[in-house]
């Protein structure tokens, strides 16, 4: 009977140790399940936290990015539309250039055809064109250097050309009034000519007039018709464009109108 009570006895103290020991792993489960859904919360605002923090780095990253590249665009954009407009204005000029050697082609052409016709208006252009020269020379003794076609017609012009400038001295300069002369020698070079015309090499050739030399060739005048042609298309360069480009006359300010004030 002892035995049969202490088994009953040892029966029941394992029952209550199951028991608490059934107790006990409940609790550490339990906490340790509240344990972990702690530790998934927290990594998982983390995560949140590190994603926003992520995404607006990026945002701010790419937004600078997009700024420079539209700046560099922007940059890029004008040099080329400088590049373009600076382009424009070439081509613009040298049509213009290209329309005016043009003019001046045809205008000595026309020249060369007058002069060949009559040869009374080529000696006159001559020597006005020695008067000319030697009032703004005014140098004692002067040479002269033309196409060797021309030694004739020049020849024949010196003494009337001469005494017109003489005259035109005389009565134009207070520093020479009452002097009945004035020293002036003009003579041909006939060992050194200008190259003759040639239509299809204007620029080696010259269409007539002459070169005026004093002070041992120290001084030069030109006054070839090719020199004056030129000139007097560089002065007229500004009409000539208005009139083939008219876009490119500004428009005048409109001025304004001044108030009247009332007394």
């Amino acid at each position: 009977m002892a035995c049969i009570g202490l088994l009953k006895l040892y029966s029941q103290k394992m029952q209550a140790s199951t028991a608490i020991l059934e107790s006990m792993i409940k609790f550490i489960q339990a906490h340790g399940d509240e344990r972990v859904t702690d530790i998934r919360r927290q990594a998982a605002n983390d995560f949140t936290v590190g994603k926003e923090k992520t995404i607006e780095a990026e945002k701010k990253r790419l937004s600078e990015q997009f700024q420079k590249d539209l700046a560099a665009a922007e940059i890029q954009f004008k040099i080329e539309k400088s590049a373009q407009q600076n382009q424009q204005r070439i081509d613009k000029m040298r049509r213009i250039n290209e329309l005016v050697e043009g003019l001046q082609h045809e205008a000595k052409l026309k020249m060369h055809a007058k002069m060949t016709t009559d040869q009374t208006a080529y000696r006159t252009l001559l020597k006005n064109l020695l008067v000319q020269g030697l009032i703004r020379l005014i140098e004692a003794d002067v040479t002269l250097r033309c196409r060797k076609s021309d030694v004739a017609h020049v020849e024949a012009i010196i003494d009337p050309a001469i005494k017109q400038y003489k005259e035109l001295m005389i009565t134009q300069v207070k520093a020479l009034k009452g002097r009945e002369d004035i020293p002036c020698k003009v003579k041909v070079d006939k060992e050194h000519f200008l190259p003759e015309w040639n239509e299809a090499d204007q620029a080696n050739s010259c269409l007539g007039g002459f070169v005026m030399y004093c002070k041992k060739n120290r001084i030069t005048c030109s006054q070839t018709l090719d020199d004056r042609i030129a000139m007097t298309y560089q002065q007229a360069i500004p009409q000539i464009r208005t009139a083939l480009f008219p876009s490119l006359i500004k428009p005048e300010k409109a001025k304004p109108v001044p108030h009247e004030r009332g007394h």
